[in-house]
């Protein structure tokens, strides 16, 4: 809090000092920067997967049998990674090599040559469970033309992302409260509010609904001092003023311009 007129008739407090105020618009307008990020990881880092397989006929002079055939598809927003599975034998349940104590993590799929993980990332052990069943029922079922999985997982990352950029606009319109005007001349506190496009707002109350300025200083968890500054009307309200500083001083001098006693408490 900052005083920046006074005389007989009027006192002015601004509750932030300007490079205070940029630093907040800058801060606020990233949100939706960091939202938009954090969506373009999820397509990055969490690709989409795409398991097809056929039974596709195999060539006997003794027997007629079908071996397996699989197109496994990873892609995300800057590439796109195709593996060709000739001939896929089953496929279990693997363990993740960092949370071998939390359980099933993702299905690997079995050839006679290597082992292939059907996703780069871990999930649920019900869904890793119910992807081998489906796989497990199509190699033993010939007559079964197409199997097709899709993973997607970048629901998170949107989820978290959207939210950002949602919390990012509700405070780039948000008012904030910026002065306090006491204007003895028409008996009014003028309360103005801002937000970061610079749009402002204006609130009226009677000189003679505050019944106190009231300043507390307290300690939090950490040992560090809290300050705490409101316009305390007569209805019981607070209009927090939202001090970072030691404003003790200034609402002494409130107070004395409105002609009430101190209220300062630790």
């Amino acid at each position: 809090m900052l005083i920046t007129k006074h005389t007989n008739k009027i006192l002015k407090v601004d509750l932030q000092e300007w490079y205070d105020h940029c630093r907040g618009i800058f801060v606020i307008r990233a949100f939706p920067v960091i939202g938009v990020l954090i969506i373009l990881c999820g397509n990055i880092f969490s690709p989409r997967v795409h398991l097809s397989c056929n039974h596709t006929p195999v060539d006997s002079f003794f027997s007629k049998r079908t071996q397996v055939v699989c197109r496994l598809t990873e892609s995300n927003i800057l590439n796109e990674k195709i593996t060709q599975i000739e001939h896929l034998q089953r496929a279990k349940a693997g363990h993740h090599r960092y949370r071998d104590n939390y359980g099933i993590r993702r299905v690997v799929l079995i050839t006679n040559r290597k082992k292939i993980p059907l996703t780069p990332d871990c999930y649920r052990k019900s869904v890793v469970s119910q992807q081998v069943a489906e796989i497990k029922e199509f190699i033993n079922n010939p007559g079964d033309a197409t199997l097709n999985i899709y993973e997607e997982h970048r629901w998170g990352y949107y989820l978290a992302g959207f939210a950002t950029i949602i919390l990012g606009i509700y405070f780039v319109f948000y008012k904030s409260l910026k002065s306090c005007t006491f204007d003895k001349n028409s008996d009014r506190l003028y309360l103005e509010y801002q937000n970061s496009l610079l749009q402002t707002a204006v609130r009226e109350e009677s000189l003679d609904d505050i019944k106190k300025i009231s300043f507390t200083e307290s300690t939090d968890g950490e040992g560090r001092e809290v300050y705490h500054t409101n316009i305390v009307l007569s209805s019981g309200e607070l209009i927090s003023c939202s001090s970072v500083k030691d404003d003790c001083e200034i609402a002494q001098t409130i107070n004395q311009f409105l002609g009430i006693g101190n209220s300062v408490d630790s």
